[in-house]
């Protein structure tokens, strides 16, 4: 009788096993192939150098452009106070964790994650890194999470992948607060890819505009896509309500950007909508490209700016954020490339 009670009990468990596995959200943190792969490091014409990142303070990393480089963050600590790249042909970083530096000067180099500065043409691919705020998100202001610096900017193809920028603070009522979780000052005249990214901010998110670019010179990125991608905007603390998950095109009035390609983009916004305030072109400005807001659908949608395909859905994603803590980080393991 024991043995009989015992094998249904069993079989009840297998079977209880398998439906919660049929009904249970699928989660974002599962091993999923990404989209690109890294360029290779080293060929006929250029070498390959593994470079080794010191823990502590920014660190302004000049690099041969005769080299492809494998930046290696510390395996067994955060680096405090993040990495300008500049110089190198093809340059890779994968894994590791940057530590924000507290009570930050937002104007001041130190304050970003990972600056890209590259004055030599080549790419910038950059998978599996965390950088965050380690303190409380609304202590103080952070810098930006990752950024393309206007003025040493060369053609660069910049690839980001399961990427979280976690905790950015900012947009006080000083203008050089406006801390974000990306941004190309400028762009001009490369592909941005990015494919699994985690972003929280009670700031602004993906400014991805050509910005200093276009008012320069009239050019921006030849291709922005975006797939799998989440940004949380969280309350701020000095009330500033006007906090842009996404901005799309250049300055308060222009229509203008180059393509931009979405695919299973998200933003959770605190009010739960998309429907003022949250997305860039907005639902009532530019006159000329303004989006549209569906309560129905909860999604924006840009109508009047056909070089912008896809839409963006209120809310977190189904299975959570696409990049959960302990997914990015020192023990990042690459899941492969489709």
């Amino acid at each position: 009788m024991k043995q009989k009670f015992r094998r249904c009990w069993c079989r009840f468990a297998a079977l209880v096993v398998i439906l919660s596995g049929m009904i249970a959200p699928t989660s974002n943190a599962t091993a999923q192939p990404l989209s690109w792969a890294p360029p290779p490091c080293g060929d006929a014409n250029y070498g390959c150098v593994d470079l080794y990142i010191d823990p502590i303070g920014h660190q302004h990393l000049s690099m041969s452009p005769s080299n492809d480089y494998r930046l290696h963050l510390p395996s067994d600590r955060a680096q405090v106070g993040g990495i300008t790249i500049n110089g190198g042909h093809n340059v890779i970083l994968i894994g590791g964790e940057i530590d924000l530096i507290p009570s930050c000067v937002v104007i001041a180099g130190s304050c970003h994650g990972i600056i890209i500065g590259k004055s030599t043409p080549g790419s910038v691919f950059i998978e599996g890194v965390w950088i965050r705020n380690p303190q409380d998100p609304f202590y103080f202001s952070t810098g930006n999470g990752i950024i393309i610096d206007d003025t040493l900017s060369a053609p660069n193809d910049i690839t980001l992948q399961n990427i979280r920028i976690e905790g950015i603070s900012g947009c006080s009522s000083l203008s050089i607060d406006n801390s974000k979780v990306y941004q190309p000052f400028a762009a001009p005249g490369v592909v941005q890819r990015i494919d699994r990214l985690t972003g929280t901010t009670n700031c602004i998110g993906l400014m991805l505009d050509p910005d200093l670019a276009y008012s320069r010179d009239n050019t921006s990125s030849l291709n922005i896509i975006l797939k799998n991608t989440n940004i949380n905007v969280l309350p701020n603390k000095y009330g500033n309500t006007n906090r842009y998950a996404y901005w799309f095109t250049y300055g308060a009035q222009s229509c203008y950007s180059g393509p931009i390609s979405l695919s299973n983009v998200y933003a959770q916004e605190p009010d739960g909508t998309l429907a003022l305030g949250s997305v860039w072109p907005d639902t009532n400005q530019p006159p000329a490209c303004v989006s549209v807001w569906n309560f129905a659908t909860k999604q924006s949608t840009f109508p009047n700016s056909p070089q912008i395909s896809g839409y963006i859905t209120a809310g977190l994603p189904p299975g959570g954020d696409f990049v959960p803590v302990g997914v990015a980080g020192m023990s990042y393991v690459s899941p492969g490339y489709q």
